[in-house]
């Protein structure tokens, strides 16, 4: 069931929880490999406001501006742009700066571009030298947002960027998870789908206004600098099976926060939302024939099979979600004439198969 890109993906993810990213001391971008015509570099600069809660280690990341990823110290690219082409950890190697001791931070040879800055601090007990751990550990279990720009280069505001926390409110995560193997991401923008799609459920507007992120020490993190407003919540939850979780927060949210982790395991959480119990029954009776059930695909990308030769051959789903993506919201009719959307159809059929009965 789960693709070589998944595994890789997975992989990946676990480099980044349990390995961390390389500072680079400068703050530099290194050498661009993005179209760069002009030969032009630029700089974003700018300050922060350090807390007065202990949580003194700050960090500003460089991420991409359409796609809200981190980007990548030796290309420039985002972070699964790289690393969709290498196994190496260069693509675990962002771009940070670390503030000075007045909060001054800075980005050099930038070429022209949206790009969007993230700060946040953790309480860790020395200055951050990599991303989430420090001396093999996690860096800590309570992070201080900083703030988010959006930020144009070149352009008179590029180098007066003024970072400031995102509001007062704190929220207080509790996973009990066995191990610190879990990584959080927080937005202001809700994900685009449930959790059984992974990583195809975050989203592009989930990720670009993502505002703060942490490894969470045994499952638990505390954070402090929160907007006021529903904030959404992802947990990627590292495994030999890994498990996802998603998460609406209210104002009013009860603490601490425990979402649940779809996953395979024991305990995992394997109920599909309600309003497809129905479509997730169907594809457990496997009345339909594997052509007859994945018909709409060819349908929607004509030229999927020369393109994706063993695509239904291996029972390939996350290849087929990613080569989905741009129709998750089109309707398609099912063998019996039910309709529904095709993210739908992708969400009930992840639910039947955690359920070990489907066959499709």
């Amino acid at each position: 069931m789960f693709t070589r890109f998944y595994t890789h993906f997975c992989l990946v993810l676990t480099l980044l929880v349990w390995a961390g990213c390389q500072r680079n001391p400068a703050g530099q971008a290194g050498e661009s490999r993005q179209p760069n015509p002009s030969g032009k570099v630029f700089q974003i600069s700018g300050t922060i406001t350090r807390p007065d809660d202990g949580c003194t280690q700050a960090v500003v990341v460089l991420c991409d501006g359409i796609s809200g990823e981190p980007l990548c110290r030796q290309t420039l690219q985002p972070f699964t742009t790289m690393m969709q082409t290498t196994n190496s950890e260069r693509a675990l190697e962002w771009v940070l700066a670390g503030p000075d001791a007045t909060g001054r931070f800075q980005f050099t040879n930038l070429p022209a571009g949206h790009y969007i800055v993230v700060a946040q601090a953790w309480n860790a007990p020395a200055a951050v030298t990599n991303f989430f751990f420090q001396n093999g550990k996690v860096l800590g279990d309570t992070v201080h947002l900083l703030g988010r720009a959006e930020v144009v280069v070149p352009s008179p505001e590029a180098t007066a960027v003024a970072l400031k926390t995102p509001g007062n409110r704190t929220l207080r995560f509790d996973q009990q998870f066995p191990n610190d193997g879990g990584f959080l991401m927080l937005s202001t923008q809700p994900q685009r789908g449930d959790a059984i799609l992974c990583w195809y459920g975050w989203g592009t507007n989930f990720i670009r206004h993502i505002v703060g992120f942490n490894g969470m020490p045994g499952g638990r993190t505390v954070v402090h600098g929160l907007p006021a407003g529903n904030l959404y919540a992802s947990i990627f939850a590292n495994d030999d099976a890994p498990g996802f979780g998603s998460v609406r927060i209210r104002p009013d949210e009860a603490e601490p926060v425990k979402m649940p982790i779809v996953a395979g395991w024991s305990d995992g959480y394997k109920i599909p939302p309600p309003d497809l119990v129905w479509l997730v029954d169907l594809l457990e009776t496997n009345k339909f024939s594997k052509p007859a059930l994945w018909g709409f695909v060819t349908n929607l990308v004509p030229d999927i099979q020369q393109n994706h030769p063993r695509i239904f051959k291996d029972n390939n789903t996350w290849e087929i979600m990613q080569v989905l993506q741009p129709h998750w919201e089109k309707e398609i009719t099912l063998p019996n004439g039910q309709k529904t959307r095709v993210m739908d159809f992708l969400t009930a059929l992840g639910y039947a198969r955690l359920s070990d009965k489907s066959q499709n």
